[in-house]
């Protein structure tokens, strides 16, 4: 289980789930980061938030880069349907991606 997505395999579908949480984290980091910056201007404060931050989003990032793969080729095939939204907790975002029918003849 990731801290970003889930993904729940049936026998003709796969559901990929995105987790909104780390959306409303990064979020939060970068308003802490823009608040340091304008209002507190300390520059300790900022060499600990920065590298954090920067971590967060390369570790998203190549969590998320495997699924997304998966996804755009589901795409070129037609065979995804999306549901819900990136910024809700009660209907997160969902691809469905429906499996491809093995012709046996």
């Amino acid at each position: 289980m990731s801290l970003f997505y889930e993904r729940q395999e049936t026998a003709d579908s796969v559901t990929i789930t995105l987790k909104p949480h780390s959306l409303y984290l990064m979020l939060v980091m970068l308003a802490i980061w823009l608040g340091n910056d304008f209002l507190l201007k300390s520059a300790s404060m900022a060499q600990i938030i920065m590298p954090i931050f920067i971590v967060f989003m390369v570790i998203r990032f190549f969590s998320l880069v495997r699924i997304q793969r998966e996804v755009l080729v589901a795409m070129k095939q037609g065979r995804v349907t999306t549901q819900g939204s990136k910024f809700s907790f009660t209907n997160p975002f969902r691809y469905v991606i429906q499996k491809a029918q093995s012709s046996e003849s």
